[in-house]
Order: structure tokens, then sequence, then C-alpha cells
């Protein structure tokens, strides 16, 4: 062997020697706590980070498209289409939950 691939063998067995890493038993417990006391600002900075990388999938995309011949109608089309079907989803399961409980008295 080279001695750059020893010393890559040599760093190889020595960080599988090391011994696995492991959380405690307890860390989602605790782990669900500290976010039920923080959880305000974490939706919060949720909804914002995923607000930005819906925006910036859909810019991103409609560039793509763009760059590959689409027409902007086409573009509109596939990228509204999946998110009319994602907005209709709850509505129709509210619909058909509202029916069946309805059905069942």
């Amino acid at each position: 062997m080279e001695p750059r691939e020893t010393e890559i063998d040599r760093l190889l067995r020595h960080s599988l020697a090391a011994p696995i890493p492991s959380l405690p038993r307890d860390f989602d417990q605790r782990l669900m706590r500290q976010v039920r006391r923080s959880s305000q600002p974490l939706d919060r900075y949720r909804r914002i980070l995923l607000t930005g990388y819906g925006l910036i999938s859909v810019v991103t995309s409609a560039v793509v498209m763009r760059g590959q011949g689409l027409n902007w109608g086409a573009i509109a089309v596939m990228i509204l289409g999946p998110l009319a079907v994602v907005a209709a989803v709850p509505w129709a399961r509210r619909a058909t939950y509202t029916t069946r409980w309805r059905g069942a008295k």
C-alpha cells in the first residue's frame, strides 16, 4: 500500500474501534418536555421555514421547467395542480368524516 492508503486504513480502523454513540434512555421524553415548553417559537419558525422552502421550490421548479422550453400555462398547471390537491384533501376528509358521523346516528 501507498503511504496515503496506509494512513486512511489506520484512520478507518481507529474510527471503527471507537464505541458506538447512543442517546440516554429518557432522551425522547426530555426532548418532548422541552418542545412543549417552547412550542410557540418553534411553531413560528417552523411556519417561516416551511413557507420559505415552498416559495423557493416553486420558483426553482418554474425556472427549470421554463429552461426546458415549457410555456407558462403548462408551468402554472403543474405547480398549481398539486397545490389544489393538497388543499382539497383536508376538505374532502372533513366532508367524508361529517357524512359518516351523521350516518352513524
